[in-house]
């Protein structure tokens, strides 16, 4: 491919470091010289192949994988085409892929394996809405980040590759997905669907409790030709002791007949957040989980001192004990990932029962949740705010007593939950809190959700001008995304 460190890609992107290298390319570590922040460049070398529909193929493909803006999905920036090589340019996670966590501590503790199943389950959710299939969901294309976050990469991309070649020769099929996580559909000549996906996820959380994956054999075409012949076998049949829930849940997902599958990741992801609450239930301290009244009313509610986390949390910084103030979680200003700067103009801490309506009340009430932080931000001087149109985002950062508890409220209350309606705060003339205008909700917004060890933030950005004027999008969805993983403990610096 002739590449290497410090070549100049498109004239922006500056390689600095080679991350990995696959059988169709590479992917590199590279600075964009334009907005000034690091990136991941994947270039994908077709030399040789003979298909004149790839470069539109590729096109849209890409296209299609940049309308999915999630937490748990690694962003896609850009692509081009260099010196005939194909290039994406992507978010770049730090972190280790779930196969390298594997390697070393196998099999999972059963609450972590729900948990990074239910962040790739967010992750297909929100792909899916957006009408891009992966393809190619494996252990290697999940990044689990120093602070716990589950991140999904190469979305479309997978997509993209498969279609370049016909799967129907044995030759080829590992383009078609990786023989020990892909569907079976995928090995045939058909292309298969958001089922495929989730088929794939199966696998993942199968090898993540048994410690190996649900197929092997002497070779990729032996594995393959199994898939093809066999049903999965049962996960109890590797791990004793899990409960049926689960074992029912993987044997559904590795279903040969997609029609026998669940049908949507929205209906998998239920399922993982229920399992996942009762794990929490039953790893809990007897002492720690006390009856909750049915009918207690919420100006009673008080607030309680943080559970210690349960024994088998995988995040051990669950009793983060940073003080819930604004000033400890929210920033006073941040820059979006478009380099527009956003400044603080409203702050408080508000009783959770003036967070939305009684039914989202009651639920932050179950999950001891009294108390929320929130700030409103005002758009400095840029590109799409002006005196009569300013873009403005409401951010909320509710406290949970353990990261389990919070977990199981972003199931709920985050992107891949049930409808709610969250109070949307603007700043009062007296620079204090107000809720917003009704025009906001009938306004261009955009909500993203992120927790950090047991805070739950949530922000949105809006432009309450009411025009049809679709351009602002990106901007929201930029701003509401920074806005959101800005909060949290990062912000405290007590003594």
């Amino acid at each position: 491919m002739g590449v290497e460190r410090g070549k100049l890609i498109a004239d922006r992107y500056e390689l600095t470091g080679r991350l990995g290298r696959g059988g169709m390319g590479e992917v590199w570590a590279a600075r964009d010289r334009v907005l000034h922040r690091e990136v991941a460049l994947k270039l994908l070398d077709l030399d040789g192949i003979a298909h004149a529909d790839l470069p539109r193929r590729f096109e849209r493909e890409a296209v299609a994988a940049a309308q999915i803006v999630h937490p748990n999905v690694a962003a896609l920036y850009d692509r081009g085409i260099h010196d005939d090589v194909l290039f994406l340019v992507m978010e770049k996670v730090d972190g280790q892929t779930l196969t390298a966590r594997l390697r070393a501590e196998s099999p999972f503790p059963l609450t972590r394996a729900l948990a990074v199943a239910s962040g790739v389950c967010a992750a297909l959710e929100a792909a899916h809405r957006a009408q891009v299939i992966h393809y190619d969901i494996k252990p290697h294309n999940v990044i689990l980040t120093g602070d716990g976050l589950v991140k999904v990469i190469d979305f479309g991309i997978a997509g993209f590759v498969q279609a370049a070649f016909t799967v129907a020769r044995s030759s080829q099929l590992a383009p078609a997905g990786t023989p020990e996580f892909g569907a079976p559909e995928q090995f045939r000549t058909e292309r298969g669907d958001e089922r495929s996906d989730l088929y794939a996820l199966g696998g993942m959380l199968f090898a993540m409790l048994a410690g190996r994956p649900p197929f092997t054999g002497h070779n990729s075409i032996a594995v393959v030709r199994r898939k093809l012949d066999e049903e999965a076998p049962p996960l109890d049949a590797f791990r004793s002791g899990l409960p049926p829930e689960v074992t029912t849940l993987v044997a559904e997902l590795l279903a040969r007949d997609p029609d026998r599958r669940p049908q949507s990741a929205r209906l998998v992801q239920q399922r993982l957040q229920a399992l996942l609450a009762s794990c929490a239930v039953a790893d809990a301290p007897t002492a720690a989980v006390p009856p909750t009244p049915p009918t207690r009313p919420l100006d009673d509610v008080t607030r309680r001192v943080p559970r210690p986390p349960s024994p088998g949390s995988w995040n051990r910084a669950s009793t983060d004990e940073t003080p819930f103030t604004p000033d400890a979680l929210l920033p006073r200003r941040f820059t979006n990932d478009l380099g527009i700067e956003f400044a603080r103009i409203a702050a408080d801490t508000r009783p959770s029962r003036e967070a939305g309506p009684s039914d989202l009340v009651r639920e932050l009430a179950r999950r001891d949740c009294t108390e929320v932080v929130a700030g409103v931000y005002a758009e400095q001087p840029g590109s799409h705010a002006t005196p009569e149109h300013p873009v403005h985002i409401s951010v909320q950062v509710f406290a949970f007593p353990d990261v389990a508890t919070a977990q199981d409220a972003h199931g709920y209350l985050g992107d891949g939950g049930g409808a709610w309606h969250l109070t949307i705060w603007g700043a009062s003339a007296e620079g204090g809190l107000t809720p917003g205008p009704d025009k906001v909700r009938r306004s261009r917004r955009w909500k993203q959700t992120w927790r950090k060890h047991r805070y739950l933030a949530v922000a949105l950005a809006y432009r309450a001008d009411l025009t049809n004027d679709g351009s602002i999008t990106p901007w929201l969805a930029a701003a509401a995304r920074r806005a959101a993983t800005s909060t949290g403990p990062r912000n405290h610096h007590g003594a």
